[in-house]
């Protein structure tokens, strides 16, 4: 049995904690926005949201434009890595807003999922993806208990959920949305009150 404590280890969108993953079938919409110039969007993926995100980031509109009529986020991946121009630099100091930003909006459109997310408690959560020690730990699901932490990836999908979690727990004590999504939601609200 695993201890409450413990992290909570997830990987594929058809695993255990699958709706953490960033290819969860769990599709949200984003609000128009005047500060990016985006207009109101429907996202299959949270990885539509965010490779969105990154290509908006760069000014690549055909290769946004590409990304939400791309139909899986295997597909979604490889046009974000087309995106040009790019910056890494750039692009590492924005990710884990967007990532975060498109978290929100997921997790506020289904209550289920923001139900199981709160439901997690004060626990890690850690990207278990033997393949990527960016956005997850770099170890798979099994491995990872038995793995000297020291060795882990950044992680930063697990950090970025966490961070979700706690914005979606002072949503719950407040009654109020917080953050980056609220004035995204806000934003869009008087950009079609104004139309």
């Amino acid at each position: 049995m695993k201890s409450s404590t413990s992290p909570i280890f997830f990987w594929r969108e058809t695993g255990p904690h699958g709706y953490l993953s960033q290819w969860s079938p769990h599709p949200f919409t984003s609000p128009a926005s005047s500060a990016t110039s985006s207009p109101a969007a429907t996202f299959e993926t949270a990885e539509h949201y965010m490779m969105h995100g990154k290509a908006l980031l760069f000014s690549d509109t055909l290769t946004a434009l590409s990304i939400l009529q791309a139909s899986s986020p295997r597909s979604v991946k490889a046009l974000g890595r087309k995106v040009a121009p790019f910056d890494e630099a750039v692009w590492t100091a924005e990710r884990e807003n967007i990532v975060r930003e498109g978290n929100l909006l997921k997790f506020r459109a289904h209550p289920d999922l923001r139900a199981a997310l709160l439901a997690t408690g004060d626990r890690e959560l850690a990207g278990a993806s033997p393949r990527d020690r960016v956005w997850g730990i770099g170890y798979s699901p099994d491995k990872a208990p038995h793995t000297n932490r020291s060795a882990w990836g950044l992680n930063l999908l697990g950090k970025v959920l966490m961070q979700v979690r706690e914005e979606l727990r002072r949503e719950e004590e407040t009654g109020e949305e917080t953050g980056e999504g609220k004035a995204k939601e806000d934003e869009g609200k008087k950009t079609t009150a104004e139309a």
